[in-house]
């Protein structure tokens, strides 16, 4: 390694540790007894990120997801510029009957160039199946945290 990677290391390191920045401690593994439609697209995205070794601290209430398309613009020979794709998971966070948190959890994407007409072509449908996967990942992610926050409590 050369001298000037490890200075600019060092430095950067210094300017990270100087402005607050650092590894969260707690850190300790989540994991939580999950209840709703055990067969959702959700709850078996979200699933994957619980340890399962680790002994359930709180309860987690997960609706059905609620999917909404909608066009944002056309354009004049029939097809959209772009559509707005939105996921959203009602849940409801216990630990020992004692509701913590209840909310909607939201999350949308743009999808851009595809086709109003009644028969979709199978790229589109593709496109509008893989968006949502995104959004349920990103909607896991956004539970976890929350989760790791409502854990360390």
């Amino acid at each position: 390694m050369s001298k000037t990677n490890l200075l600019s290391i060092f430095i950067i390191s210094s300017l990270l540790s100087a402005c607050g920045f650092h590894v969260p401690k707690n850190s300790a593994p989540i994991n939580a007894s999950v209840t709703g439609d055990v067969n959702s697209l959700f709850i078996t995205e979200f699933k994957k990120h619980l340890d399962a070794s680790a002994m359930p601290s709180l309860q987690l209430e997960i609706g059905n997801e609620v999917q909404t398309n909608q066009t944002a613009a056309y354009k004049k020979n029939g097809d959209s510029s772009s559509y707005t794709l939105t996921l959203s998971v009602p849940i409801k966070v216990l630990r020992a009957q004692k509701v913590l948190l209840s909310k909607n959890l939201t999350t949308s994407i743009t999808v851009r160039k595809l086709s109003t007409l009644r028969s979709k072509s199978q790229a589109d449908k593709l496109q509008i199946k893989r968006s949502f996967s995104q959004l349920r990942e990103t909607l896991a992610t956004k539970l976890l945290r929350i989760l790791q926050h409502l854990n360390a409590n």
